[in-house]
């Protein structure tokens, strides 16, 4: 029986010369990437700390208790720039990263990057720039209210 072509990356793995996750992992980081391009600038600590008057040890407190957002790029903690209007966190924008508090910074950015039908096919960002109240508002009702439904299945 001939063998199947190309499978020299299962033979590294099961050889134990390969580990199995070096293709989702580098496509994790390619899709990290792609969502950091897509988020536009991103601010130091520094650069926050002068846009809004806080001193850097209240950025950061404020970054650990889900008040502002930020993601890790090698090891460094960079806020995207469209969470803030007028020198403050946005507070249509603060609503939605409440809402998230629980999830991981890079599923969050996902989450407001990503197009969606249910939004006529713009982003959840997209949105709270647009200043749509309503479509946020439902969004969040809908996710709270899924919230609270699998919270009531897991107890029963």
């Amino acid at each position: 029986m001939p063998k199947p072509r190309n499978t020299e990356g299962h033979d590294k793995i099961a050889q134990g010369t390969e580990d199995p996750l070096t293709g989702p992992i580098a496509r994790a980081d390619e899709h990290r990437c792609i969502l950091q391009e897509a988020a536009g600038e991103m601010l130091s600590a520094k650069q926050v700390s002068d846009l809004t008057g806080l001193n850097i040890q209240k950025v950061n407190e404020m970054r650990m208790a889900g008040e502002l957002f930020a993601v890790k790029i090698d090891a460094t903690s960079v806020y995207p720039a469209f969470q803030f209007n007028q020198g403050a966190v946005d507070p249509l924008m603060m609503s939605v990263l409440s809402a998230h508090k629980k999830d991981s910074p890079w599923v969050i950015l996902d989450i407001l990057l990503a197009k969606d039908d249910a939004f006529m096919g713009k982003s959840m960002l997209q949105l709270v720039q647009d200043r749509n109240h309503p479509a946020v508002t439902r969004y969040l009702a809908q996710l709270d209210a899924c919230l609270l439904y699998t919270s009531d299945a897991a107890d029963e």
